[in-house]
C-alpha cells in the first residue's frame, strides 16, 4: 500500500486533529507528491451539499485548501444509530472496504497518507474496526498523542500501548499536548526519562494555548441560539474569545470584563446593576475596551430598549438568547470547542505550535526507518533440533557446516 502515517489519541479530543493539520502543512512541501489525509471512522459530521460527511474531515480540507474528495477523506461517518444498526443487521457491511479504497485513492494521489484516528485507540470495536485494527489492515506505523501531564500521561499511554501490541501495531512515537507552559521544563524532564527507558521517542510537547481552545463569537452564539440585535455594520468587526458570565457583583463582573476584554458577556437582562455600571464606567473611560460582545439571556431581553441604544453607541455587538445565564454557560461549559475553517488565527498559530515545538525531521527519519522485525518464538521441533545439534557437537565437534545451522536455530529462539 500507499506510504502512510497514523495519528491516534490516548483519548477523545487529545489533539489528534491539531496534530494532523500541522503536520500536513510542514511535509506536504517536503514531500514528492504532497500530502492528503482521511479520517477512516467519523462520529462527529457536518452536513456539505445536503450530505452529512466527517466533520474534522471537512475541516482539515477546507483549512488547508486541500480539495480532496469527502468520499475519500470521510469513507465512513457513524451516524446515530449506526452502531446499533451494525449489531442487528451486519449493516453497512462495506465499511473496510470503503476505507482501504479510499486509502489506495489518496495514496495514488499523494506522496503521504495522514489517517486521523477516532478517540482512544478502542473506538469502533463495535464495528469490528478499532483504531488499531484499521492501523494494522492499512499496515500503518502510529503516532499517540498524550494529554499533557506525567502520571496519567505514563498510564494513559501504557494503557494504549497494549492495544496496538495486540494487532503488531508499531508505535513510531508520541505528541505531548497541551502541557502547562509552566511545567514544559519539568514535564519534559521527567516524561524523557521515562519514555527513553521504554524505547519510545518524544517527537515533541505542544504548550497549552488559550486562544485555541476558547469559542469564537459564531461558535458561542451558534451553540446559545442566540440571535443578533444589532447589525455588524453600525458597530463593526470584534475578535471575540471565550466568554464570561454575570454572576458576581457589579464591581466583579465589570473587573473581568476589563481584564479579558475580548471575552464575550453573558449577563441576565434583569442585572440592571451589571448593565447600568458597565455602560457608565466605559462612558467614563474606566474600561475602554470590552466586552467583546454582549448577549442578554432570558426572555425578558427585549424589554429594555436602552440596552440595545447604549451598546449601539458603545459598539459592542449584542446578542440575545432565551436561556437563562446558568443554563447558557452550562452548555458552552460542557462542549470541546473545535476550530473552524474560516476562523484563520487560530489556524495559523496551530501550524505555528506543530512547527515550533513538534519534531518534523525526527519523524521523517523515523518514517524512513524500515521497523524491526518481531523475533519469531521457536517451535518445539526447532528447539529439539537445535539442542541435538548441540549435543553432537560436544561429541564429535562442529563439522564445516554445522555452524550456520546453529546461529539459525538460535535466532529462532
Amino acid at each position: 500500500m500507499a506510504q502512510g502515517i497514523f495519528v491516534a489519541g490516548a483519548k477523545k479530543d487529545a489533539g489528534k486533529t491539531t496534530l494532523s493539520l500541522g503536520l500536513i502543512h510542514h511535509l506536504r512541501s517536503r514531500i514528492d507528491g504532497g500530502v492528503s489525509f482521511t479520517k477512516p471512522l467519523g462520529q462527529k459530521t457536518t452536513i456539505v451539499d445536503d450530505t452529512a460527511a466527517g466533520q474534522d474531515s471537512w475541516f482539515v480540507d477546507k483549512a488547508l485548501d486541500l480539495n480532496l474528495d469527502l468520499e475519500y477523506t470521510a469513507p465512513f461517518s457513524a451516524s446515530s444509530g449506526a452502531a446499533t444498526e451494525y449489531i442487528v443487521t451486519g449493516e453497512p457491511g462495506d465499511i473496510l472496504r470503503r476505507i482501504k479504497r479510499a486509502y489506495r485513492h489518496l495514496g495514488r494521489k499523494s506522496g503521504l497518507v495522514v489517517v486521523e484516528g477516532t478517540g482512544h485507540p478502542g473506538v469502533g470495536s463495535v464495528f469490528n474496526l478499532s483504531n488499531a485494527s484499521v492501523a494494522k489492515v492499512l499496515d500503518l506505523p502510529v503516532i499517540l498523542v498524550l494529554d499533557g501531564g506525567i502520571g496519567r500521561t505514563i498510564d494513559m499511554f501504557s494503557l494504549c500501548r497494549s492495544l496496538f501490541e495486540q494487532q503488531q501495531v508499531r508505535i513510531l512515537g508520541v505528541v505531548v499536548n497541551r502541557v502547562i507552559p509552566s511545567k514544559m521544563d519539568k514535564i519534559s524532564s521527567i516524561l524523557g526519562k521515562w519514555f527513553e527507558k521504554a524505547g519510545v521517542r518524544i517527537f515533541g510537547m505542544i504548550p497549552f494555548e488559550r486562544r485555541i481552545s476558547t469559542p469564537s463569537l459564531g461558535v458561542i452564539s451558534r451553540t446559545l441560539d442566540a440571535s443578533p440585535m444589532l447589525s455588524m455594520s453600525s458597530i463593526g468587526i470584534h475578535r471575540v474569545s471565550g466568554y464570561l458570565t454575570a454572576f458576581g457583583s457589579s464591581d466583579e463582573v465589570v473587573r473581568n470584563v476589563r481584564e479579558s476584554p475580548e471575552s464575550a458577556l453573558l449577563v441576565s437582562a434583569n442585572r440592571r446593576d451589571v448593565l447600568d455600571s458597565l455602560f457608565s464606567r466605559k462612558l467614563a473611560g474606566e474600561v475602554p475596551e470590552g466586552p467583546g460582545a454582549l448577549i442578554l439571556c432570558g426572555s425578558e431581553g427585549n424589554r429594555y430598549t436602552y440596552i440595545h441604544s447604549a451598546c449601539e453607541k458603545l459598539s459592542i455587538p449584542l446578542y440575545r438568547t432565551e436561556g437563562t445565564v446558568a443554563g447558557s454557560a452550562y452548555r458552552l461549559e460542557s462542549r470541546v470547542f473545535k476550530v473552524e475553517p474560516d476562523e484563520r488565527e487560530k489556524i495559523e498559530a496551530i501550524i505555528d505550535l506543530v512547527g515550533t515545538h513538534v519534531d518534523i525531521d525526527a519523524i521523517l527519519h523515523e518514517l524512513a526507518v524500515p521497523p524491526a522485525e518481531p523475533r519469531k518464538k521457536a517451535t518445539g521441533l526447532q528447539r529439539f533440533l537445535g539442542r541435538s545439534v548441540r549435543f553432537f557437537e560436544k561429541l564429535f565437534g562442529p563439522g564445516e557446516d554445522d555452524t550456520e545451522t546453529e546461529d539459525t536455530a538460535e535466532e529462532e529462539r
